[in-house]
């Protein structure tokens, strides 16, 4: 058996060399691929954690916003039950031919300044002519005193009758002895006699304002007897 020869030597120790070059070579790129694959994984858990947060934060905002909108949603609607709106009409309205306009208890019609009503040819105006009488000295007696010696205040009453239904209206208008050029106080009663010495009495009006009685019957002509009041 012979020795093995020097070059044989070499190129078995050239071999070995090349060998563990490579076996270093492949060590070094697992080393470089398994680097990577922990980047990869380490960005991923990263993306992962930030879109879980970010879904916890929206949904937070979302519980926190959706109270507020709701109580702004009340606050809205309180206000608006509680608003008060005031409009104002303003225009000219014309009647048809003999039409009659009716107003209810209470209600006033108000003319402008300089404003022209026109008339129907055949209808009739009622003028009341009012000449309010005064009672004399004699009949206030101011210096009579009463039995303590004090002196009263005085003050008087004009009564005005109409003729109404079986009984009449009266209005009466209460005067101060300071302010003898208009009554203080005004007021109208329906009155109907029951039997001899006395009678029936139903107030309907104060200061031209109606005030229906509720003890008044109900087959009772009210604006009637409310349109024969004599006001000042």
């Amino acid at each position: 058996m012979s020795a093995p020869t020097p070059e044989v030597n070499d190129v078995s120790g050239f071999a070995a060399i090349i060998n563990s070059r490579l076996n270093a070579e492949s060590r070094i790129a697992k080393a470089v691929a398994f680097g990577w694959s922990c980047a990869g994984a380490a960005i991923f858990l990263c993306l992962t954690g930030a879109g879980i947060a970010s879904s916890f934060l929206g949904y937070s905002y979302m519980l926190s916003v959706r109270p507020a909108a709701e109580k702004t949603a009340r606050a809205l609607v309180a206000a608006l039950e509680r608003a008060q709106l005031k409009t104002s009409v303003s225009g000219t309205m014309a009647l048809a031919p003999n039409s009659e306009l009716k107003l209810a208890a209470g209600q006033t019609v108000k003319l402008e300044d300089g404003a022209i009503i026109a008339l129907d040819p055949k209808s009739t105006v009622r003028v009341v002519a009012l000449d309010t009488p005064q009672p004399s000295k004699q009949q206030l007696q101011i210096e009579t005193t009463s039995r303590s010696e004090e002196l009263p205040f005085t003050n008087y009453t004009i009564f005005r009758h109409v003729s109404f239904k079986g009984g009449s209206v009266v209005t009466g208008w209460d005067y101060e002895l300071s302010e003898p050029a208009r009554p203080k106080v005004q007021f109208c009663y329906y009155s109907q006699p029951v039997e001899r010495g006395s009678a029936i009495r139903y107030t309907i009006a104060w200061n031209g304002a109606p005030d229906r009685p509720a003890a008044l019957p109900k087959n009772f002509d009210f604006n009637g007897a409310l349109s024969n009041c004599t006001w000042f």
